[in-house]
C-alpha cells in the first residue's frame, strides 16, 4: 500500500532538500516554499506500483531513496524497460505541459523506495506566472531529451559489446574504477536490449580480457582505456 506523507511548509531540511532537485534548483525560495505545499512524500515497498501506463495524469515524482522501473508492454506481453530512476532522478515531468495526459508507462519499485510526488497542475501553474524560471526548466528539460536521443543511438547503433562496455564506462568515471551495480543484471540487460546471458557473457569476456574483474555485483576496472576502446570509444 503506497504510504503519503505531507510536506511541511518551512522545514528547511526538506526544502534544502528540493532545491537540490535539478529541476526544482530553477526556483527561487518564494516559489520553492509555495511549490512545497503541493509536494508529498511517499514510500513504496519492493515490487510495490507507483501508477500503470494508461492511468490519468496528475503527478511527477523525484526519487530521494531506492530505484524505480519505468517499463512498457508490447502487444506481444514483453517488458521493455524505459529507464531505471535511482535517488534524485524525475521522471513524468514532461506530461504537465500537455493537459488530459496519461502515463506512457508504468512505474515499480525494483528496491524499498521513497519519492516526493509533485503536484503537476501547481507546478505548470507557477512557471505560467514567471517566464523565467519556465525557459531554465525547458532548457533543464532539452538537456534530458538530449540524452534520451543519445541512449537511444546507442542502442541502435552500437553492437552488444559496445553498450555493455559504454554502460560500465559510465558507471565508473562515475562512481570511480571499483564500483557495485545496484541494478539487478537482468534489469541492466533489459534496458541494453540484451538477454540476460548475452549481458553475463558479455560480463565474463570483459573478465577473461583483463579489462575488469566481476565479484557479483561488485566490479573493479582493471583497464579504463581498453574498456573505453571496447565501448567504441577511440580519442
Amino acid at each position: 500500500m503506497l504510504k503519503h506523507t505531507n510536506l511541511l511548509q518551512g522545514d528547511l531540511n526538506k526544502e534544502e532538500s528540493l532545491h537540490r532537485i535539478p529541476l526544482l534548483s530553477k526556483l527561487n525560495p518564494t516559489q520553492l516554499s509555495n511549490i512545497s505545499q503541493h509536494i508529498t512524500t511517499i514510500n513504496l515497498q519492493e515490487g510495490e506500483t507507483l501508477f500503470n501506463q494508461g492511468d490519468d495524469y496528475h503527478s511527477f515524482y523525484t526519487v530521494t531513496m531506492g530505484l524505480i522501473k519505468l517499463y512498457r508492454h508490447s502487444a506481444s506481453g514483453q517488458e521493455k524497460i524505459i529507464e531505471l530512476a535511482g535517488c534524485g532522478k524525475t521522471f513524468a515531468e514532461a506530461l504537465m505541459f500537455n493537459e488530459g495526459s496519461t502515463y506512457p508507462v508504468t512505474a515499480t519499485a525494483t528496491q524499498n523506495s521513497t519519492l516526493f510526488k509533485i503536484n503537476a497542475i501547481h507546478f505548470r501553474n507557477l512557471l505560467l506566472k514567471s517566464p523565467e524560471t519556465c525557459m531554465a526548466v525547458m532548457s533543464d528539460m532539452s538537456y534530458r531529451l538530449h540524452a534520451l536521443l543519445k541512449e537511444i543511438d546507442n542502442l541502435s547503433l552500437l553492437t552488444g559489446r559496445n553498450r555493455v562496455s559504454m554502460f560500465l564506462l559510465d558507471q565508473a568515471l562515475t562512481k570511480g574504477n571499483t564500483f557495485i551495480l545496484e541494478i539487478p543484471k537482468n534489469a541492466i540487460a533489459n534496458k541494453l536490449s540484451l538477454k540476460p546471458e548475452t549481458f553475463s557473457r558479455l560480463l565474463k569476456e570483459l573478465s577473461t580480457k583483463k579489462i575488469l574483474t566481476v565479484n557479483d555485483s561488485l566490479i573493479e576496472v582493471l583497464d579504463l582505456q581498453l574498456l573505453r576502446q571496447m565501448a567504441g570509444i577511440t580519442n
